[in-house]
């Protein structure tokens, strides 16, 4: 299976004609995974095991949600555009989606709950390439990927001393959907498409801890860490094929263009009898350590090792090996407290992250490797406050640059992430006071 998988992304990127989606290398097991898209880890390159910043969403590490002093909400729009470079040939993916969404509430004191839903991979790629049979006919292969795999979680932390500890229970769903076509020029023969369906669903969980010890009243340090289980999934999978052939029709613009006109009767159709199996998803290791002075600045260093090769599709490996990254980052906020609009700048977050590593995807022998580097705002907005304790929701705007790259291979994707938020933070469960 590794070898068929390499030559086909040999084709791709030998002769690519025609591209659009995200990735190519999508193709490879259920997608592309993808980091969380929480601002509290987006913006710093995937840290998320040390930091200690309260009031923000942090699922990588549950035993954050023991900080949580006020309910916490968080939702967005995340856009990625990815420029592929590969033998002098380019092309531009495209993808907008939502972020997610996510609410953590406190539960007394030293304990935290926190539930949303997230994207856990992507697949979306279409390539094609011609080649010639042995009868002198051409025959075009076209590759197409959709879908992809979702999280829903639910956790919680606690903290004892200096020590936090958490758990997310995850529910992993979705749909994968790889669609080949041979598409004939010649009328001699039939051209046919099949789409392979691969249903799954299925349970999983990380947990994580943290030990935060106080060397002033306001300096800190953080050590923590995570593990993801990733586990084993249901799969539910089956094949539609058809015959089709190609002719023209009018498109909404009232243009006339060439289209596929597939025939209703499936010559293969194993949707009332799918086969059952079982989708095995990568673990993940993640620690680190943080340091800062509380409202005012953080720096954290973190690496993570997922074992992408532990990836089984059907009983079926894909072209992974382990994916290592080191992550450096931190946050800056000016003056927290400061007042008036001359001042706003200065309670304003900063945030940036840098990462380094290597991708986990292999290809003819050579591994593709990563670096990135992204950074954002969290611009405040209007303050509230209960007795003693001031608080406020913000608005947060990150950008992240992401490359993939092999000299070797001259394989090279360029990704440019967007990822516009709102956090709600509120004071909810007030108990009231009657005289």
């Amino acid at each position: 299976m590794k070898s068929k998988f390499s030559i086909i992304i040999f084709y791709l990127l030998s002769t690519l004609s025609y591209a659009q989606g995200n990735s190519p290398f999508s193709f490879y097991g259920p997608g592309e995974f993808l980091g969380s898209t929480f601002q509290s880890n987006f913006t710093k390159s995937g840290i998320g095991v040390s930091s200690a910043t309260p009031n923000m969403l942090n699922p990588i590490n549950p035993a954050t949600y023991s900080n949580l002093t006020l309910t916490t909400g968080e939702t967005g729009i995340y856009s990625s555009t990815n420029f592929l470079s590969a033998n002098n040939t380019q092309a531009i993916f495209s993808d907008a989606n939502l972020s997610g969404f996510g609410l953590g509430f406190p539960l007394g004191n030293s304990f935290g709950a926190a539930f949303g839903l997230t994207a856990h991979t992507r697949k979306n790629y279409n390539f094609n390439y011609t080649k010639t049979l042995s009868d002198g006919n051409d025959v075009e292969e076209i590759y197409i990927g959709e879908g992809g795999l979702s999280k829903l979680f639910l956790g919680v932390g606690t903290s004892i001393n200096n020590f936090s500890f958490g758990a997310n229970g995850h529910y992993i769903f979705g749909r994968l959907n790889n669609i080949s076509k041979e598409k004939y020029a010649s009328n001699d023969f039939q051209s046919i498409r099949f789409q392979h369906y691969t249903n799954v669903s299925g349970f999983s969980f990380n947990a994580g801890m943290q030990y935060k010890l106080m060397f002033t009243t306001q300096n800190y340090f953080v050590l923590g860490s995570n593990y993801d289980l990733g586990g084993s999934h249901n799969t539910s999978n089956y094949t539609v094929g058809n015959y089709f052939s190609i002719g023209q029709a009018t498109n909404t613009n009232n243009q006339i263009v060439d289209a596929e006109f597939h025939e209703t009767t499936p010559v293969v159709d194993t949707r009332e009898n799918p086969i059952k199996n079982q989708m095995t998803l990568p673990s993940a290791l993640q620690f680190g350590f943080s340091t800062g002075k509380l409202d005012h600045w953080e720096a954290s260093i973190e690496f993570k090792k997922r074992m992408l090769n532990e990836f089984l599709l059907n009983g079926v490996s894909s072209n992974f090996n382990e994916a290592n990254t080191i992550m450096l980052g931190g946050s800056i906020i000016p003056n927290k407290k400061a007042l008036g609009r001359s001042n706003y700048w200065k309670t304003t977050t900063y945030n940036f992250g840098l990462q380094l590593g290597n991708s986990g995807i292999e290809m003819e022998n050579e591994e593709l490797n990563e670096f990135g580097i992204n950074f954002g705002f969290g611009f405040p907005l209007k303050k509230f406050k209960y007795q003693t304790e001031t608080f406020g929701s913000s608005i947060f705007l990150s950008f992240g640059y992401l490359n993939r790259f092999n000299e070797n291979l001259g394989v090279s994707e360029n990704y440019l992430n967007i990822n516009a938020s709102v956090v709600l933070n509120d004071k909810w469960f007030i108990k009231r006071k009657f005289k």
